[in-house]
């Protein structure tokens, strides 16, 4: 996997808005709640079937199966924050935990999205992966580690998706750029309610995705729902980190077909090409 060597221009992103805390972001109303879940289900509920572990340093917060010999090496996920970052009542910890449950080692920052930062989450993953001290080493399997990211974290994550096995971009989102022609297959995510990061820029990063690209476009949700346990949004994310980094049915059936589970949400507009 080469190193992320880019950055997306910032004049956009920062033109665009961001989420901001009102006290009402990020409160998790998505999923179907409740624990357990098993492999092809096409229910993800909020607690996966693997116990998790939490740590946190200066910089990074992580999530990751408590019994590491289980299933590895495991598949992974780089989170990017948005613009008001990581703090202590305004995160994406449920999210990610949740994400976890499902069997990845997920790391995230504790800066904004597009923090110099952030973008060394990736060799820090590694290094503690090649490090024969760490209780992560040996876990990661480096062919499978996905990136995703909110907001202005999604515009980085378009911007550093060719460095990733698969990416997805929840309320923001760039179309590629001549540095970078071509992204991962990408998971784009947006609503009509959000005020901040129009839908109608993240549809159009969608059509200039040069392939495998997925567009899910909520009715009303907020542009902070994605905080706390993501909301509307954590579900459909770990339908698809499963499917792409676990070749689980049950995630695939979001997305594939024309009875997909996506495409027979009342709540959701959903697209792929």
């Amino acid at each position: 996997m080469k190193r992320l060597a880019s950055i997306l221009v910032l004049t956009t992103v920062f033109a665009c808005g961001d989420d901001v805390q009102d006290g009402t972001g990020g409160a998790g109303t998505g999923g179907n709640g409740g624990a357990g879940g098993t492999a092809g289900s096409q229910e993800f509920p909020l607690e996966g079937p693997y116990a998790t572990v939490f740590e946190e340093n200066d910089d990074f917060v992580y999530f990751f199966p408590e019994d590491l010999g289980a299933d590895s090496p495991w598949p992974a996920l780089i989170w990017f924050n948005g613009r008001s970052g990581y703090q202590d009542d305004f995160n994406y910890n449920g999210l990610l935990e949740s994400v976890a449950s499902w069997g990845f080692i997920v790391i995230g920052g504790k800066s904004m999205g597009m923090n110099p930062v952030e973008t060394d989450q990736l060799t820090e993953l590694l290094r503690r992966n090649g490090d024969p001290t760490d209780e992560l080493s040996g876990r990661v399997d480096e062919q499978r580690i996905a990136v995703a990211g909110h907001s202005l974290g999604a515009f980085q994550t378009t911007a550093a998706s060719p460095d990733y096995r698969v990416a997805v971009a929840v309320q923001g989102g760039g179309p590629p750029s001549p540095v970078m022609p071509e992204g991962a297959p990408t998971l784009f995510m947006t609503s009509e309610g959000d005020e901040e990061v129009s839908a109608d820029l993240v549809i159009a990063a969608y059509e200039a995705a040069v392939e495998d690209a997925w567009l899910a476009n909520h009715a009303f949700a907020d542009h902070n729902d994605p905080r706390g346990d993501g909301g509307v949004y954590r579900e459909p994310i770990v339908a698809f980190l499963r499917w792409k980094l676990h070749d689980d049915a049950g995630g695939r059936a979001w997305f594939v077909g024309d009875a997909c589970v996506l495409c027979e949400a009342a709540e959701w507009s959903f697209d792929t090409r």
